[in-house]
């Protein structure tokens, strides 16, 4: 099944998430979604009797689907290699506007870049090959696509049309990496349609319609939160896949919020990485009521064990030696939805505490975090720079690599039963708790591999009594290599709920151990 989109004016404009003054590109297909969403509710078509339900149950079995083929060619800035399959970005020039919102007492102005990519009377594909529908779901789907209006922005009028019999192989293609799969290449982030994407679309529209007063609680987006969820895309011009990887799902969407570091009192460093981890979540426990009431917490956030529960991890920005070392912003690791059937429910549940975090909500004023014996810590959402450091940048978190090196010490599960077990045992039981094979070599690293990352999980600091139970057990800093390359993000040991025990690829082993090589022969 196979939907076509045309640019009457020539031109897509959408901008980058990674950075608003750069155009999106490929076309994601969470915007595709979103286009046929608007459609279904479009004056006319959603009053018929019924007819909302069944267009809105046709939209999720393409979201529950694969992440579907894009049909698209590579871009290149102008000036540039000129070919028939390449198109060029268009960049205009930034203005600044004034903001429709008071923050401190003042309009604060704000830039508006405007964006795009000039595709001409070339047509874009969207392309499930696995996806089978139902003659009436065609039909339906292909009258829905009539009535899209525009992909990206109001500036991008389109036309779509739907395809059900082969129109030829596309070429040039953009193909989502598959987990099982590592390429050699580099990839491009590209948003993809999840089991959340028409709720949480649904809510961003509610939020945009909200009174003065705020953002209705209970429709409340969560800033921060992204529509659909990111997968790696690879076009045909690169390089063959590689290696199988190792994608142990154990971890799904991965929110990052910042430190807001005008309003708040103090900023940690990373040696605070634990008791801030430790402090956000009793800051997200008190916006619920108390545990078996109505109102309580979601399991994903106070549960305990093997129980599927999300992980608080602080992001410090330690890599070289002019780093501040201090705490950046603060990340919400969901679990995968592959670990429980009540996962989406749960998340929706937990987005109204992370809403307290970063906004007022209506009913109560933004909350802060507070760590014992310090100042109070105020969370925002990502603005345009921040969202580009790599320290808060999640494929940093999320690469794939063969050789992982810790930023956080890691706590190992249990202490090593007798004098005969080696530390390449110790890191296996705890590589076997989040799903990962055995590493074939395990390394200690004295102090840090970075020059600004804490040495020890919690240094100069008094430890609440309640809080010391993730701490009780050896500590380390480690290389750890496994036989396959490794599918991030990778959180080990004991506290690895609350940022210690945080890895990321090794960079200087990555130029020795290529996807498929063998690490012991490196």
């Amino acid at each position: 099944m196979r939907i076509s989109i045309r640019f009457p004016l020539g031109v897509y404009h959408a901008q980058s998430q990674a950075s608003f003054d750069e155009p999106e590109w490929p076309p994601h297909p969470v915007r595709l979604i979103a286009a046929l969403l608007a459609a279904a509710h479009s004056p006319g078509r959603h009053q018929r009797q019924g007819l909302l339900e069944q267009d809105l149950s046709l939209l999720r079995k393409l979201c529950d689907a694969s992440p579907p083929l894009i049909g698209a060619p590579h871009t290149t800035r102008i000036g540039g290699h000129a070919a028939e399959d390449v198109v060029v970005p268009v960049i205009g020039a930034t203005r600044w506007a004034p903001a429709n919102y008071f923050k401190d007492g003042k309009r604060n102005p704000a830039s508006v870049h405007k964006v795009g990519v000039a595709v001409g009377d070339r047509p874009i594909h969207f392309e499930w090959p696995e996806l089978e529908l139902e003659l009436r779901d065609l039909q339906r789907l292909a009258r829905l696509a009539g009535d899209v209006s525009f992909l990206g922005t109001t500036r991008s009028p389109v036309v779509a049309e739907v395809a059900s019999e082969a129109g030829g192989a596309l070429n040039p293609v953009w193909t989502p990496v598959a987990p099982g799969r590592a390429p050699v290449a580099p990839t491009v982030a590209v948003r993809v349609p999840d089991v959340y994407t028409l709720d949480a679309l649904d809510r961003r529209h509610a939020a945009r319609r909200s009174t003065k007063a705020g953002v209705e609680t209970a429709t409340a987006a969560v800033p921060g939160i992204r529509v659909g969820r990111e997968a790696a895309y690879l076009h045909s011009s690169g390089l063959a896949l590689g290696a199988d990887t190792v994608d142990p799902r154990w971890w799904g969407e991965m929110v990052v919020l910042s430190i807001n570091r005008e309003r708040s009192e103090v900023i940690p460093r990373s040696s605070a990485c634990y008791l801030l981890a430790r402090a956000v979540r009793t800051a997200l426990l008190s916006a619920y009521e108390d545990a078996g009431k109505a109102g309580e917490a979601p399991a994903i956030l106070h549960g305990r064990g093997d129980e599927a529960h999300c992980a608080i991890v602080p992001l410090a920005d330690v890599w070289h030696k002019d780093s501040s070392g201090s705490i950046k912003g603060v990340a919400i690791l969901f679990p995968s939805v592959d670990r429980g059937n009540d996962l989406p429910r749960q998340r929706l549940a937990l987005e109204f505490g992370l809403s307290s975090l970063v906004q007022d909500t209506g009913h109560c004023p933004q909350r802060y975090v507070q760590i014992p014996d310090s100042g109070r810590i105020w969370l925002a959402q990502l603005g345009p720079r921040e969202a580009t450091l790599k320290t808060l940048l999640r494929q940093t978190y999320r690469a794939v690599a063969a050789t992982w090196v810790s930023v956080t010490p890691v706590v190992h599960a249990r202490w090593r039963k007798s004098s005969r077990e080696t530390l390449l045992g110790q890191v296996a039981r705890d590589c076997s708790h989040v799903g990962l094979p055995a590493p074939t070599k395990v390394e200690t690293i004295q102090g840090s591999a970075f020059p600004r990352a804490a040495s020890r999980p919690v240094a100069g600091r008094r430890v609440p009594q309640e809080w010391r139970q993730s701490l009780a057990g050896p500590s380390n800093h480690l290389r750890i290599t496994f036989a396959s390359p490794i599918a991030g993000p990778v959180l080990l040991g004991r506290a690895r709920h609350f940022g210690l025990g945080l890895l990321v690829p090794d960079l200087a082993a990555l130029g020795r151990n290529r996807p498929g090589q063998d690490p012991a022969a490196a």
